[in-house]
């Protein structure tokens, strides 16, 4: 039900497949957190509107095809929250902004909670693993930059979770190991001279992962959680004498990890829901999409996602993998409109990592 693969990558083997077709500039989101089901079978695709057609959400299964139309209009990011049975994003319901869910396999919407206006204008946020607790970045009016609020859904409680002057938070991403412990980044304002990532716990406690000055280089932005344990995977700018630009790290280290890159910088990552896998992009011809074990420090390239980069998030690869590992998703602009690519690994080509 998918067609034929619009590609057949000559050197992997990997088929390409174009999900969710449409006439309207598509893109998957965001890769850091896949937005899939744990089952593999569904994702969420975001539309753009054009020529007159409104922009919406939509869930697409990998198994037959079918499109699933979760909202229309102008399309919010949604919630990060990593191949879970449910699909989190903020809409307006009879004028009020909610706090919604839908989920991937029924297609049963929930409203989870209102959030409140007078808390300024809020981002993306993520859920916790138990889906108790919403953290999510928001921007009180006249304030130069974002603070994190915490939601108890269960209570309805709403408390500042960290506000910290001079900094600019965003990428909000709860941890996957029990310990909600919600992964952020902070940007310095007014110029971003430096990027600080840390993670802060349900009390508002704060502590710094080894990134930035003076264990790297001013990393990207571009940073995940690494399967369920308590360390990260991050891009940076590329070291002049080494090279090295991606990086593992945990709260506590004395410094971070390197890990093999493919010889050039290393921009958009992800990790496998396995937390065995490290998947990334590189601004090489073609932007291939490099995917390498971080037991071995092998790494192979998939595919080439041939995306042309136009300054739009929709012409980011921003890669993923489904939770079971046989699906590669990301965002191309193959000519002049963007839309969402599936690459099936092969069978057995991740074992050779």
């Amino acid at each position: 039900m998918l067609g034929e693969p619009v590609e057949i990558d000559t050197e992997s083997g990997a088929e390409i497949y174009l999900l969710g077709a449409d006439e309207r500039p598509a893109d998957n989101i965001y890769g850091e957190q896949p937005y899939s089901d744990p089952g593999s079978r569904r994702i969420a695709i975001r539309y753009y509107s054009h020529e007159g057609k409104p922009g919406g959400i939509e869930i697409f299964d990998l198994y037959d095809g079918s499109r699933h139309e979760v909202l229309s209009g102008k399309p919010p990011f949604p919630a990060f929250h990593p191949w879970s049975d449910w699909l989190y994003y903020r809409q307006t319901v009879d004028g009020v902004q909610m706090l919604r869910r839908c989920n991937y396999l029924t297609l049963e919407v929930e409203n989870v909670a209102p959030l409140p206006p007078e808390r300024g204008s809020y981002s993306y946020g993520t859920i916790s693993p138990d889906y108790r607790y919403y953290a999510v970045a928001v921007r009180p009016e006249g304030a130069p930059g974002h603070r994190v609020d915490l939601l108890d859904i269960e209570t309805g409680e709403w408390r500042v979770l960290l506000d910290m002057e001079g900094y600019h938070a965003k990428h909000e991403q709860f941890s996957r190991d029990g310990r909600n412990k919600v992964l952020i980044q902070l940007n310095q304002l007014p110029d971003v001279k430096q990027v600080l990532l840390g993670e802060i716990d349900l009390s508002g406690e704060m502590e710094l992962f080894p990134a930035d000055q003076p264990h790297t280089l001013r990393p990207t932005g571009h940073e995940s959680w690494v399967g369920d344990t308590s360390r990260i995977f991050f891009s940076t700018a590329a070291d002049p004498e080494t090279g090295a630009n991606i990086y593992t790290g945990a709260v506590g280290d004395e410094g971070s990890t390197v890990v093999p890159n493919p010889g050039v910088r290393v921009g958009h990552v992800s990790v496998t829901a396995c937390g065995r896998y490290w998947i990334g992009d590189t601004g090489e011809e073609g932007v291939p999409i490099y995917i390498g074990s971080f037991a071995t420090g092998r790494l192979k390239r998939l595919v080439f996602s041939r995306t042309v980069y136009d300054g739009k998030q929709w012409s980011h690869a921003h890669p993923y993998m489904t939770a079971d590992n046989k699906w590669l998703i990301f965002a191309a602009r193959r000519g002049e409109l963007p839309q969402v690519y599936g690459a099936r690994i092969p069978e057995g080509w991740l074992e050779e990592l």
